[in-house]
């Protein structure tokens, strides 16, 4: 082993131990500490223990140490220490959430392993608020300013969270009006990625004001430009066409004894740049309280976000840096809005609270899909070799488009028994409508007015354009034309009522009925010729050759068990299932995929020692049934179709501590999940019939991974350490120093064994955050810098088109270079 290893492998152990052995020194330092032991104790403030953190993970407000759920609550705190701004900044914070993703608003979250990549709708539900803002093709990018924490809800939260809540729920609580007080804050921020990374900037304001003294709204607004760190670097390729290609199949073109030696040179130098993936993204929100009576308040609220970025957000793993060579521009630009209105109050002596939000997104595309082109070619394909009117060949490198047009309506009534009450009863009925407007096309440029280059006589040297190139949309030679639409209804109720003083259980139901649907077109110009269709296609639901209704009613259910052994220490255990809806696929040959299911056992601990000390954890076991997962299909031009793959099962412990010393403090939190299939995942039946084959062996040539392989996307272990030091400078100024160590273990790319192999797996890595900055009351001045020692650390690989086709194009997505900056604030 080299130094780096062996260096790299200590620092892995330390902060591994660091993490789940702190609680026991911890217990033994307070077990054994008196007023003599610590003399400085007595000059402490009270004020400079650990606060309490409220939490509203059961929909009431509780202290995170009393509700018997894993959960782990990021406070304003917190997110502001660790410079948290995005998705991406607070998931690494999370130890039980996992990702894959293609850039800002692309990506997909997952809690303890439950993820293998796709299924109809995603297997955690993401909330605003009391809003579901749950999205299927990557979560919403949300900015986190003036929030007041993140709650990460891990494990099925199906009783009071519903569909989508499979495996967990991330909650974002924003910071709401107050009627008490003026007050507003400002954030400035310069930025820079290393080595020659493009430099950035943000500024962002929050105001609250009582218009009344019954009436308050508090705004918030940023803009936040971050440089790029992706080179897209020079490259050029030569396309024979299958020409003399060695891969060529011998039928075709007879071995090329009529065809003359054609080709094509392309280069990339048109969109050459460094620092190509820069993002800019801006917005705000506006939140307006009424409270009516003292009993009774109105809450409207509206945030808006807009994103746009450039280029891609992975690299070329041939290569070395962060580097890549596409050929076309790739661009995204994601626009979104949620309108909300809550209404609290009490009937009866019951806590009633009433939602209504309308989420609605468009997203647009634009991605480079050259490679698909680049190895077809290599593997002896002429699909591409097209010619325009002239005559000329045209240019074989080809794009892809998507857009997205998603409405969202949720409504929401619940009510809740009075905290005086000795049963806690929540319950609610809970309604969802979303549609989705999917347009997607795969273009050859020039294919509108092109023709097929086989009709190219090679024995006469003349070209005799009589048969169209086959465009099924404008220039597009695959389209996807689709509706989408999902309900959701559910009736639930969860309570618990204290059997003994120190014993409590806790019970839950919930009944849902969901159905969705999949409408409209997919695929080329063959299929719509098939059903009789006028092509080329001009408009919406213009011919439709997929229709997929489902409907599904079930159950989910939750029982729990806490025992309250001292007040600041609780032991339980947690039985609780969860559910995502089953669905259509829009493929010939396909067939619906049934809904998906979680059984949680879960045992856990919350303990507090002191004011100092604060340490919980939770084991758990996890059964999958029905593993959603998306074959990406040959010859499809990437599309996929959903099957149930069998099931899987995990074994996993989670914890996080915090720990005050004087006026050092210590946080972190750790992972362990053991994620793998308990049966066999068989291959597709045959191209014509893309369903699992009902029995697969190592003999029988079929088996796509055996029982035992790892889920992939989740690390086995995952975890992170933070030390902060606070000093006071004089009376008026305090000093802080922060690190933080973060390292997770390799993981998988993907279920099938083969593909996987293809991929390759992300190895582990570790990276280092420091931060030093000065504090007067209402001033703060920081310099952070994030990944030190700049770890080419990868959380994800994924492809554009089915990897067996695009080798070359598979892409490593990675944390953040080395990035560093100064911020400046102010409270007013």
């Amino acid at each position: 082993m080299t130094h780096a290893g062996k260096r790299a492998l200590r620092r892995c152990t330390m902060l591994t131990a660091a993490t789940f052995l702190s609680p026991l020194v911890a217990g033994t330092a307070f077990a054994q500490a008196t007023p003599a032991d610590t003399p400085d104790a007595a000059s402490v403030p009270v004020s400079s223990g650990l606060g309490d953190i409220v939490v509203t993970a059961t929909r009431k407000s509780e202290s995170l140490q009393k509700v018997p759920i894993s959960l782990q609550a990021l406070s304003m705190d917190k997110l502001e220490q660790h410079q948290v701004s995005n998705f991406n900044d607070y998931i690494g914070l999370l130890p039980s959430v996992s990702s894959d993703s293609l850039g800002p608003g692309r990506s997909n979250l997952f809690f303890r392993g439950i993820s293998v990549g796709g299924g109809g709708l995603p297997t955690a539900a993401t909330y605003l608020d009391e809003i579901p803002i749950t999205s299927s093709g990557g979560m919403p990018e949300v900015h986190i300013y003036d929030v007041e924490r993140v709650e990460a809800l891990s494990g099925p939260q199906g009783t009071l969270f519903g569909s989508s809540s499979l495996a967990g729920t991330l909650r974002i609580i924003t910071q709401k009006p107050k009627l008490d007080k003026i007050e507003a804050g400002i954030d400035a921020q310069v930025d820079a990625f290393g080595h020659g990374g493009g430099a950035g900037s943000q500024i962002q304001g929050y105001l609250n004001l009582p218009i009344t003294h019954t009436v308050a709204l508090r705004v918030m607004a940023f803009y936040d430009h971050e440089g790029g760190y992706i080179n897209n670097t020079p490259g050029s390729y030569l396309f024979t066409f299958g020409q003399y290609n060695e891969n060529s199949p011998p039928q075709v073109y007879n071995n090329g004894t009529f065809n003359p030696a054609i080709s094509y040179y392309r280069n990339n130098a048109s969109v050459v740049q460094d620092n190509y993936n820069p993002v800019t993204q801006y917005g705000g929100r506006a939140t307006l309280l009424w409270q009516v009576t003292p009993d009774w308040s109105i809450m409207p609220s509206i945030t808006y976000q807009h994103l746009q970025s450039y280029g891609g957000f992975g690299y070329d793993p041939r290569f070395t840096g962060l580097q890549v060579h596409d050929y076309t521009p790739t661009s995204d630009h994601d626009e979104w809005y949620q309108a909300s209105l809550t209404l609290q109050g009490h009937i009866a002596g019951l806590d009633v609270t009433g939602s209504l939000g309308y989420f609605h997104r468009d997203t647009h595309i634009q991605q480079d899909y050259s490679y698909y082109a680049i190895d077809y070619d290599k593997n002896g394909g002429s699909y591409y070799y097209f010619r325009g009117p002239d005559g000329n060949i045209l240019d074989p490198m080809q794009s892809a488009t998507s857009s997205t047009a998603s409405h969202k309506i949720t409504e929401e009534l619940r009510v809740s028994t009075p905290r005086s009450s000795r049963l806690q009863l929540t319950a609610g009925i809970f309604n969802q409508f979303q549609k989705n407007l999917v347009d997607t096309d795969y273009i050859q440029p020039g294919g509108a007015t092109g023709y097929l280059g086989t009709d190219y006589d090679g024995r006469t040297g003349v070209f005799l354009p009589t048969d169209p190139a086959p465009a099924i949309r404008g220039n597009a030679l695959y389209a996807t034309d689709l509706n989408q639409t999902y309900k959701d209804f559910g009736i639930y109720a969860e309570g618990s009522y204290p059997i003994l003083d120190t014993l409590k259980l806790t019970g839950g139901i919930r009944y849902f009925s969901t159905s969705n649907n999949t409408y409209g077109f997919n695929g080329v110009l063959d299929n719509a010729l098939a059903l009789g269709c006028t092509t080329p296609l001009t408009g919406r639901l213009q011919c439709i050759n997929v229709n997929e209704p489902y409907h599904q009613t079930g159950q989910t259910h939750k029982v729990s068990l806490a025992w309250q052994v001292e007040p600041d220490k609780m032991l339980y255990a947690t039985y609780s299932t969860g559910f995502r809806p089953g669905g259509g696929n829009n493929l010939t040959g396909s067939q619906p995929y049934k809904a998906d299911t979680i059984d949680n056992f879960e045992l856990g601990a919350k303990i507090r020692i002191g004011r100092n000390f604060r340490f919980n954890t939770a084991v758990y076991y996890e059964k999958w049934k029905g593993v959603q997962y998306s074959v990406v299909v040959p010859n499809t031009y990437g599309s996929a179709v959903t099957i149930n793959a069998g099931n899987a099962r995990v074994y996993g412990v989670e914890g996080d501590f915090d720990w005050k010393l004087g006026p050092i403090t210590f946080s972190g939190s750790a992972a362990y999940n053991d994620a793998k299939l308990s049966t066999n995942f068989c291959d597709l039946v045959a191209l014509d019939n893309l369903v699992p084959s009902p029995t697969c062996s190592v003999q029988e040539g079929n088996l796509a991974a055996a029982s035992g392989t790892r889920l992939p996307r989740q690390p086995k272990f995952k975890g992170q350490l933070t030390a902060r030091y606070d000093v006071p400078i004089n009376s008026s100024w305090n000093a802080y120093l922060q690190a933080v160590a973060s390292h997770q273990s390799s993981s998988t790319s993907d279920l099938n064994t083969a593909n996987d192999a293809l991929f390759g797996d992300p190895a582990g890595f570790q990276s280092f955050d420091f931060t030093a900055g000065v504090k007067h009351d209402t001033y703060t001045l920081e310099a952070f810098i994030q990944n030190a020692f700049d770890s080419r650390g990868v959380l994800s690989r994924n492809a554009f088109c089915e990897i067996q086709t695009c080798t070359e194009g598979t892409r490593s997505y990675p944390i953040k270079p080395r990035y560093f900056g100064v911020r400046a604030s102010k409270k007013f």
